[in-house]
């Protein structure tokens, strides 16, 4: 790859660097392994690449601009929500209702596998309002799991 920065997500380090087929790509610093320099000539970054708003809609390192950026609306339970409040999911949280109830929040983002994973990571309480196919995805998963755990 051609390396062009270093992004953390969830404790973890990766590198992003354009690899032999043109793409931007990100690997875990923890699984590269041999590493061997390919090229005589000096590397040179890019400077028309955008790297603080490449991730700018995306959940951790996860960033498929083929994906749509999506109007996400969640709803917590008091406990989880508080949580929710402290540790936002995303930079585009913004807070719709907050009351001794629970709490509803607004996302603006990529849904990425990444992010399903983090919904369920509160999976006691948390509601999607919509998109209506994210909430069919996560219903899909309990379904799937409660087969398994049967």
């Amino acid at each position: 790859i051609l390396p062009h920065f270093l992004k953390e997500s969830q404790q973890r380090w990766y590198v992003a660097g354009y690899d032999s087929d043109g793409c931007l790509k990100t690997f875990g610093l923890d699984r590269i392994s041999d590493v061997r320099v390919l090229y005589d000539e000096k590397f040179k970054r890019r400077d028309d690449l955008d790297i603080r708003g490449l991730f700018d809609y995306s959940f951790g390192i996860w960033n498929n601009p083929n994906d749509p950026v999506e109007e996400i609306i969640l709803k917590y339970d008091a406990l989880d929500g508080s949580f929710v409040k402290t540790l936002p999911l995303h930079s585009s949280q913004e807070i719709i209702s907050d009351t001794e109830k629970g709490l509803v929040i607004r996302l603006r983002l990529r849904i990425t596998n990444d992010f399903v994973m983090a919904l369920l990571a509160r999976s006691r309480s948390v509601e999607v309002v919509s998109p209506l196919h994210l909430r069919q995805r996560l219903r899909d998963v309990y379904a799937a799991a409660l087969e398994r755990n049967r």
